[in-house]
């Protein structure tokens, strides 16, 4: 994806561009000074820093700012270096580099966080902020294509607090689709990227799990306004503004690295990893019915090596995308509500998905789903549901009884294990003669019987189901091993389970 060498748009003339690669070449081009860096990158994450730049404009006066609010000419000094070093340190990390878009240009030149009309006087200028915005705009396009969605981050510099980083997303507007997609606390909780921050021992503002607004002088600019999902799309921005302490030369290597853990740890949980033909491709569905254990389940997927986590539509898998795939996770929340919004085109995809050889793991709604006593069930798992009046038992935590292949597939050697319940299915066989038997691996030993659920009915159910489907596997959880402190790997067995026969090792 990315060129050996960068490619840049180097003035030369007032209003002419041109792209210089060594590759075109074949050998090393004479060096010019850009006025815009631009890379292409393999990771759903743009990189911008559009005051940072000391380079004059050729033809280009000063900027006066005439009935221009809150003009400012100054440049964020060192962000253009900083950024660089983040995208260094990111592709040192991950062997993948982020998208990148700095400009070189002077900000008394040229003001690419403002709207044209308020960026530039000359026309002379029109061209070089143009090819910084399309730069932008062609990275946007490039990751929503590649991915689906993606982060823009936008570096600047504030002098007001010298060790504090300032989110700007016009408190939540340009993060719209990320806190519909996965709540409020994906923004400002320990998850969000403000949270990583922080745990990386920097100062941030607002403060993590604080509702305040953001800092009235930096709550987002023109560049995540206008790339940002508040006008809809599937792209979030986040500004963030950054203590002069922090951007100083002799800070950039600590600094850098401490961004990239946090933006590293961030993305893992909120956005798609590139594919890897080396990795187990997982996709998850977080679309309509996926409930708000989903961020548990992503949180505790990323701690697994050897896997990519893929997010799901209902219109990706009805589009043909687990064709990419080895696996597919349905999360809990709503099974009726999964399985309707995948319809009948969907729910097949998923069918084929499994007799090509797929693995499927489903977790409480997920197991309602791959069930085969619905209208809405992909039967796939040859299971009826007890008592299905009354689903809505109750939560809390349950015994579960292991069978010798429970202990086998859950790799322990416990007889039971303690685990969090919050209204899952109590599974019985379905005797589907077009669907082969499964395994109980787990029963259910104690029950939850509130909200007019009778008792004894719980227990002896099939609380975990090992099943097959054509050539592929089936792992159903009735409970939640995300939501156990100390069960994830419960996860990780099914994984390895459902993946037995290929090639790929989850760590």
């Amino acid at each position: 994806m990315r060129k050996s060498l960068i490619s840049l748009f180097c003035a030369t003339l007032p209003g002419i561009f041109f792209l210089v690669s060594a590759e075109e070449k074949g050998t090393e081009p004479k060096r010019q000074e850009p006025l815009v860096v631009i890379e292409s990158g393999d990771l759903p994450i743009i990189l911008s820093a559009p005051h940072g730049g000391r380079r004059p404009v050729p033809g280009v006066a000063p900027r006066k700012g005439q009935d221009v609010p809150r003009f400012v000419a100054r440049s964020d000094s060192w962000t253009d270096e900083l950024t660089e070093k983040l995208a260094d340190e990111i592709e040192k990390n991950t062997g993948q580099r982020p998208y990148v878009v700095i400009a070189k240009f002077h900000r008394k030149f040229i003001d690419a966080n403002r709207p044209p009309e308020r960026a530039y006087e000359s026309e002379a200028a029109k061209e070089t902020y143009e090819a910084y915005h399309k730069a932008l705009a062609d990275a946007r396009e490039e990751v929503i294509a590649r991915w689906g969605t993606g982060i823009l981050l936008d570096i600047h510099g504030q002098a007001a607090e010298l060790d504090t980083i300032i989110r700007g997303t016009r408190n939540g507007e340009t993060v719209t689709h990320l806190i519909e997609k996965f709540n409020q606390d994906s923004l400002i909780g320990k998850s969000s990227l403000l949270g990583h921050l922080s745990a990386q021992g920097l100062t941030v503002h607002p403060p993590v799990n604080s509702t305040q607004n953001e800092h009235k002088s930096y709550s987002g600019g023109h560049i995540v306004g206008t790339y940002g999902s508040g006008k809809g799309g599937t792209l979030d921005a986040i500004q963030l503004e950054l203590g002069r302490n922090l951007r100083r030369p002799a800070a950039h290597s600590d600094t850098a690295k401490k961004l990239a853990t946090a933006i590293q740890n961030f993305t893992r949980q909120y956005l798609p990893s590139a594919k890897s033909p080396d990795a187990l491709n997982v996709g998850v569905y977080l679309d309509k019915g996926a409930g708000k254990s989903k961020i548990q389940l992503l949180q505790a997927l990323t701690t697994f090596d050897g896997i990519s986590i893929q997010h799901l539509t209902a219109k990706d898998i009805q589009s043909g995308k687990l064709d990419q795939l080895d696996v597919l996770i349905q999360p809990g929340g709503s099974g009726g509500g999964q399985g309707r919004h995948l319809g009948e085109d969907g729910r097949k995809k998923i069918r084929q998905f499994l007799k090509n050889g797929g693995g499927y793991i489903g977790i409480c709604a997920g197991a309602y789903l791959a069930s085969a006593d619905y209208s809405w069930s992909l039967n796939i798992l040859d299971a009826k549901v007890i008592d299905r009046k009354h689903w809505a038992r109750g939560n809390g935590t349950v015994k579960l009884t292991l069978s010798n292949s429970g202990k086998d597939l859950l790799q322990t050697s416990d007889k039971s294990l303690e685990i969090f319940y919050a209204q899952g299915p109590l599974l019985a066989p379905a005797d589907n003669p077009d669907i082969p038997d499964y395994d109980p691996v787990a029963t259910f030993q104690t029950e939850i019987a509130q909200k007019g659920a009778p008792k004894g009915v719980m227990i002896g159910t099939t609380a975990i189901a090992e099943g097959r489907f054509g050539k592929g596997r089936v792992i159903c959880f009735s409970p939640h091993p995300e939501l156990t402190e100390g069960l994830h790997h419960l996860i990780q067995c099914a994984l390895h389970k459902v993946n037995q026969g290929q090639s790929h090792q989850v760590k």
